[in-house]
């Protein structure tokens, strides 16, 4: 992510780039949430590898079909990748999910939409023969023997709302008060991923200010416009907010939109989450609101589960957890260590 910055993680992996990707508003079919199909001819038969993407109106999930194409890149093999957008709906994805299997998938990797709903369609998949890896979001389910994917690829959920909380933290010591005021964006349907987050902000935020009020509000939909409703139905209630982060930075714009709106963006600050362009923007040009971002490369994310699935579907046993590197903290005194602008799933 930093530029010259070498990440040292396993040698099959070797991320030097990010490959130069299409964008999601280039990819995605409007009414069907189906994308363009991306095939690549190596050597040997071709095996259809299905994507099934959790949302592309976040652009962060562009990044990890980047990655899974950096990944048929470097291994030479003749893997045509087939992506869907779930478009955040879990019937959505479960029907794409069934139509990857009946145009001939042998492995999917699955962005979840949620951490449960999913789970008896990969049942079917495995039932069926069809390997299953789930990236970024763990599943929870209710039998121990419903875990049928061979491994979970994500992120420390914990340790990124840690990140946001030290981030707000460093801010609350500067107003020299004893009570201040957060508030937190959760996305509910994400289950175990939302809590993780949200705990770990606001233990981080409890363990400094023992007296701080710690306001958590849930957004069912997860998209902008939801979030500055929401957000904008809080400050009502609030007259005092001193920091505002969130699930992503969907949330955290939509919460900063509202402010705008109520002519309070001066007196609360944002932390974002996730990536994108707008907020890493905004950090960029000393926007006095925003506080920071927490990254984690979804690049990075995309390229190991597939590697990981493409593991699994040549016989080798996996662990239950595959972990990535811990979250990086984007701020407006190292934002200039970033080549952020040259990031393809920003869509720049």
């Amino acid at each position: 992510m930093k530029k010259g910055w070498v990440k040292l993680f396993t040698a099959a992996l070797l991320v030097s780039t990010v490959l130069a990707g299409c964008s999601a508003g280039g990819n995605a079919n409007e009414a069907n949430g189906s994308l363009q199909n991306e095939s690549v001819t190596k050597d040997g038969d071709e095996m259809v590898i299905g994507g099934a993407i959790m949302n592309l109106g976040w652009p962060w999930y562009q990044g990890t079909i980047d990655g899974m194409k950096n990944y048929v890149e470097k291994s030479g093999k003749n893997i045509k990748l087939q992506f869907e957008d779930g478009k955040f709906d879990i019937n959505t994805q479960i029907t794409q999910l069934e139509n990857m299997v009946q145009l001939g998938a042998k492995g999917v990797v699955v962005f979840p939409v949620d951490g449960k709903a999913i789970i008896p369609t990969m049942v079917k998949l495995k039932e069926q023969g069809v390997k299953v890896v789930v990236g970024d979001y763990p599943q929870s389910p209710d039998n121990p023997e419903d875990a049928v994917w061979e491994t979970f690829v994500g992120h420390d959920f914990k340790e990124m709302g840690i990140a946001a909380g030290e981030i707000a933290v460093n801010y609350l010591k500067t107003l020299n008060k004893s009570n201040p005021t957060v508030a937190y964006l959760s996305v509910p349907a994400s289950g175990q991923a939302s809590v993780d987050r949200f705990e770990g902000f606001s233990s981080t935020v409890k363990a400094a200010f023992p007296n701080a009020e710690v306001i958590e509000e849930g957004d069912p939909k997860g998209d902008r416009n939801s979030a500055q409703t929401l957000f904008e139905n809080v400050m009502q209630r609030n007259k005092n907010i001193d920091v505002v982060s969130g699930h992503n930075d969907a949330l955290v714009l939509g919460a900063y939109n509202g402010a705008v709106g109520a002519n309070r963006d001066k007196e609360i600050k944002f932390i974002g989450m996730a990536g994108d362009k707008e907020v890493l923007q905004f950090i960029q040009d000393g926007n006095a609101s925003w506080l920071g971002e927490v990254l984690q490369d979804p690049v990075i994310l995309g390229e190991v589960a597939l590697e990981a699935l493409m593991a699994a579907l040549e016989g080798e046993q996996l662990e239950d957890v595959t972990p990535l590197p811990k979250p990086e903290v984007i701020t407006p005194e190292n934002i200039d260590d970033y080549d952020w602008q040259n990031w393809s799933w920003l869509g720049n």
